[in-house]
């Protein structure tokens, strides 16, 4: 029979109708074994901290504190190494000895569990204002613990900066020093040149005067672009040191505690340990079962030792190129080199605009008899001292400028100021946040429903192309109906048809209840609740 007879809206609802007994005995099931898994989720607890960034006149800025980029803080927070010690250290998933290769899916599982929140401020520069952690865990004292140990992560970085703060205010100290004394043997110079320069009234050179004050700005921007390379050549180099130091942590991660021998000796050495305590109560050290519990720990222990040898044989071997924290050192040093590249690029430049400034000729001044005897200093070396004063004064001020930000942050003043401020220490939280039972329920509500339908579709889908009423007589045919002959059944056959009918939807009943675990296990292998419960 070719095509399908077209359908409305109605007869599809009529069909549907038909099919609601078998509908409902397939959704329920599936309802069922649904709120069997909504209920065993487990509650999620929240624990936050909010963080706040101070600006302390710019002293954060990554040239004067290294280390002071929030964007480094939450990348060293969120790390393997740091993330793995906080696991272990709270005992988090049931980390277990001996379980070493799990912890990388555990490592990715807590940072699913942490999020950040980051508030810049409304008006130029929008450097960052606040910052919220927030983890969630089944446990609200685990929750509080493990934001605590987040949030020390920006507490070691306040400490850290203020003794680099310190650091840097010294090196700016003796800058400044030095400058004063330059200042020191400018200042009468320049002040005996100004007197004789409006004595002998000196004719302006336009073009001289322009070319030289050009000079003076290229060297001043290139002397503050060679100080900004070596600051960030000292900034980059102390990073490199921080992520070898991440090589090298990496690297002993995967010695002894990645091994499942050394878990299963440890575990054994604690066992053995509990044995020899429980026979020291009622025997002594001539026992036999003591003599063999000692000979056991002897053998556990030199096992140990042999192991804890090799991994640090394998710590002294270089970590794995192909490891992120390799890759990363990498890139770092090339970084490095392309600022050093830079840095000496400045300089050449720097110098080549120093001689050419130190070479540019002085104003001519005008012809004077009364002045010819005085013997006048020359102009080029005026100007040369009076640029050089102005130089060292620009330079003077924003040195003062940043040792006045230093000395807050260092704590120089009397008082220590922080970059990072926690307002609102994490706390345990009574109430869960989630999961919202509800929406899974309704979630689970419409998959047995779906499924459901489409159970009772895949049943009327081949029925389609049958006839079954006057409508697919008169569109197959195309013979309109003139009249319709009810099936006639005698009382012994409408019985038999009513038993069997009632057997097959019982039959039914029974199948679909029997699927009830069959269905709670599949949901759980889909984990659809689940991740829907974790948001």
């Amino acid at each position: 029979m070719d095509g399908i007879r077209p359908r409305g809206p109605i007869e599809f609802f009529e069909i549907f109708w038909r099919k609601k007994l078998l509908i409902f005995l397939v959704a329920t099931p599936v309802v069922i074994a649904s709120f069997q898994v909504i209920r065993r989720i487990p509650n999620f607890y929240e624990s936050h901290a909010l963080i706040i960034v101070s600006n302390l006149g710019n002293a954060n800025d990554d040239r004067l504190v290294p280390g002071g980029s929030l964007t480094a803080l939450l990348q060293q927070m969120s790390s393997y190494g740091n993330l793995g010690a906080i696991i272990r250290r709270n005992d988090l998933y049931n980390q277990a000895a001996g379980r070493g290769p799990e912890l990388n899916a555990q490592v990715e599982r807590m940072r699913r569990s942490i999020k950040f929140d980051i508030k810049n401020r409304g008006y130029y520069p929008e450097t960052p204002e606040s910052l919220t952690i927030t983890y969630r865990c089944t446990d609200p004292e685990t929750a509080r613990r493990v934001a605590a140990d987040l949030v020390s992560t920006f507490e070691k970085a306040n400490v850290t900066m203020r003794q680099q703060a310190a650091t840097e205010l010294e090196r700016f100290r003796a800058k400044i020093t030095e400058i004063e004394a330059n200042l020191q043997g400018l200042a009468p110079r320049r002040d005996l040149e100004l007197l004789r320069g409006e004595a002998a009234k000196y004719r302006d050179n336009a073009a001289a005067s322009a070319q030289r004050l050009t000079t003076v700005d290229s060297i001043d921007s290139l002397s503050d672009k060679e100080f900004m390379f070596e600051r960030q050549i000292d900034e980059q180099k102390r990073q490199i040191a921080e992520q070898e130091k991440l090589v090298k942590s990496a690297a002993t991660a995967s010695g002894p505690a990645s091994n499942s021998a050394y878990g299963v000796l440890l575990t054994r050495r604690a066992e053995v340990e509990g044995q020899i305590k429980n026979l020291a109560t009622s025997a002594t050290e001539k026992n036999p079962k003591m003599i063999q519990a000692r000979a056991q720990l002897a053998a556990i222990d030199q096992e140990i030792a042999r192991l804890e040898a090799a991994s640090g044989a394998n710590n002294g071997e270089a970590a794995d190129p192909a490891s992120p924290e390799a890759r990363e050192l990498r890139a770092m040093r090339r970084d490095l080199q392309r600022i050093e590249t830079e840095l000496e690029v400045t300089r050449r430049d720097l110098s080549r605009k120093t001689r050419s400034l130190n070479a540019m000729p002085g104003e001519n001044p005008g012809e004077n008899p009364g002045e010819k005897l005085e013997a006048p200093t020359p102009s080029g070396r005026f100007d040369e001292a009076r640029t050089e004063y102005e130089r060292l004064m620009r330079r003077y001020n924003w040195l003062m400028d940043r040792q006045d930000a230093l000395q807050k942050l260092s704590g120089d003043e009397g008082q220590k100021s922080m970059i990072f401020q926690v307002i609102d220490p994490p706390m345990a939280q009574p109430a869960p946040v989630g999961p919202n039972r509800m929406l899974l329920k309704l979630v689970g509500l419409g998959i047995a429903l779906v499924l459901g339908l489409l159970v009772a579709a895949a049943l009327e889908v081949p029925r389609l192309t049958q006839i079954h009423d006057d409508r697919d007589v008169d569109y197959y045919l195309g013979t309109p109906v003139l009249a319709l002959i009810p099936e006639t059944l005698t009382p012994f056959e409408r019985r038999r048809r009513r038993l069997l009918g009632g057997l097959r939807w019982l039959g039914l009943g029974i199948l679909l209840a029997a699927m009830i675990p069959v269905f709670v296990v599949a949901l759980d292998l889909a984990q659809i609740f689940q991740i829907l419960g974790s948001r």
